[in-house]
């Protein structure tokens, strides 16, 4: 078995070992991955985080040796809670809020701090209008369940990539609601397709066409602007205790 971490700011993860085919998600600066197999210049890889599988570039990451990865998966993990940028030899790259900034001094960057204050809707709002993409988790574009993990990494809680798995973590709540917890909606419990972050009783931070504020009721999200449900709500969890 092989070992890889990320060394670049944010990589597409594909669904085949073809550039052309579909971006399923994306990987983070500083994230360690387990090779699962090997393609012609691709690798099959699972994601030491959140145990994510998929197709990525060879040229995307560099190769650690098993007691590197064993090293890195050790030490604290420390989620950057802004872009941040890290320099390396007079070169500065910027990475996306939720990368793995305690993987820095291992790959040569130096970066100022160790992260901010974290204050969790501010980090949250600092999301708005960025612009819907499937597989995206960055706020050059971003789709529903990623910009829920992306938050979530910078309170340093890593939970599944795809909405559908997050519905099945935390405590199903359904008063006294509080911001953090998981809104989840689709045709049924069995069948969720999004995901929102609850700001207070009434409003979501989600992502659906950019994201965006929307109110919430018993039924699910009402958009002013369609004047109508978009979403079905299903069920809210509490994941952050």
């Amino acid at each position: 078995m092989s070992f890889g971490i990320i060394d670049l700011n944010v990589i597409p993860v594909r669904l085949k070992d073809n550039a052309k085919s579909e971006m399923i998600s994306q990987f983070f600066f500083g994230e360690t991955l387990t090779i699962l197999n090997k393609s012609d210049k691709w690798s099959y890889v699972e994601n030491n985080l959140d145990k994510y599988r998929g197709w990525i570039r060879d040229l995307h990451f560099r190769p650690i040796t098993k007691n590197q990865n064993m090293e890195l998966e050790s030490q604290k993990k420390i989620f950057s809670s802004n872009e941040i940028k890290l320099t390396k030899n007079n070169n500065t790259i910027e990475v996306p809020t939720g990368s793995l900034i305690s993987s820095a001094e291992f790959l040569g960057y130096k970066y100022d701090g160790k992260g901010s204050n974290i204050n969790f809707e501010k980090i949250a709002k600092g999301f708005l209008n960025s612009p819907y993409l499937w597989g995206g988790k960055t706020k050059n574009g971003i789709d529903c369940s990623g910009l829920v993990q992306s938050i979530y990494k910078t309170i340093n809680k890593i939970i599944p990539r795809d909405s559908k798995n997050q519905s099945k973590i935390g405590d199903v709540v359904s008063k006294n609601l509080e911001i953090g917890d998981l809104a989840f909606f689709g045709k049924s419990k069995e069948n969720i397709t999004h995901v929102g972050i609850i700001l207070n009783s009434n409003e979501i931070l989600h992502s659906y066409g950019r994201v965006r504020i929307d109110r919430l009721n018993e039924k699910g999200i009402f958009n002013s602007e369609e004047n109508k449900i978009t979403h079905k709500l299903q069920l809210i969890k509490r994941v952050i205790c």
